[in-house]
C-alpha cells in the first residue's frame, strides 16, 4: 500500500511507485480522501486527486500489478489509515499488506489515529532517502526524485513548463479544470 495526497501526483510518485512494484506482487496506490494531518487542505478535490493519480498510473503499462483504489476518496469523513487497512482485509482476508512511507511520514507514525492497532495490522517499510536517519522500521533505499507535490503546483501557478516534473495526461487532466491556477 502507497498511500498520499498527491495534490498533484508526479514523477517522482511514479518512480516510487514503479521501484515498489519490482519488489512486491501488487502495489495499491491509495489517495488520501480528507488527511487529517495535513497543515493545509488539498486544492484539487479528492475526485479530482483519484483522476489524477489513475490516469498518470494508467500511463505507467503495470496493470494488472498496480492498482489505484478510491477507497478513501470513497469514505466521508477523515482518512484514517487504520479503516483502510480494516477494510482491505474484509475484503482480500488472505493477504499480508505492507505500508510503504517516506521517512517523514514514518517519524509521524506515532501520532496516527490508532497507530499502535495499525502496526498490528501491517509491516511497515519506510523507503529512505540517502543521507536521512534511519528509522524504527525496516528500509528499502530508493533513490528518490528531487520533485515535490508543493513546487510543482508553484510551477504551474508561474505558467512554467511541467512536462518534466507530470505525466503528460496529468498535465492536460490539471489544465483541463484549471487547477493550481493554470488558466
Amino acid at each position: 500500500m502507497f498511500g498520499g495526497t498527491f495534490d498533484p501526483i508526479h514523477l517522482g510518485h511514479l518512480h516510487l511507485i514503479k521501484e515498489i512494484s519490482s519488489r512486491f506482487d501488487n502495489v495499491l496506490v491509495i489517495p488520501t480522501g480528507t488527511p487529517w494531518l495535513k497543515e493545509h487542505k488539498p486544492i484539487a478535490s479528492a475526485q479530482q486527486r483519484f483522476q489524477m493519480a489513475d490516469l498518470a498510473v494508467t500511463s505507467m503499462g503495470l496493470a494488472g500489478k498496480v492498482e489505484v483504489l478510491p477507497i478513501e476518496v470513497n469514505r466521508a469523513g477523515n482518512s484514517y489509515a487504520i479503516d483502510t487497512v480494516e477494510e482491505l482485509r474484509e475484503k482480500y482476508p488472505n493477504t499480508n499488506f505492507t505500508l510503504v512511507l517516506g521517512t517523514d511520514a514514518a517519524k509521524n507514525l506515532p501520532n496516527w489515529h490508532k497507530s499502535a492497532d495499525l502496526l498490528k495490522l501491517v509491516k511497515v517499510l519506510v523507503i529512505n532517502r540517502p543521507g536521512n536517519q534511519s528509522s524504527d522500521y525496516e528500509e528499502i533505499n530508493i533513490k528518490a526524485l528531487d520533485i515535490s507535490s508543493t513546487k510543482v503546483r508553484i510551477s504551474i501557478a508561474n505558467r512554467e513548463n511541467v512536462s518534466n516534473l507530470l505525466p503528460a495526461k496529468v498535465v492536460t487532466f490539471i489544465r483541463e479544470f484549471g487547477l493550481y491556477g493554470s488558466r
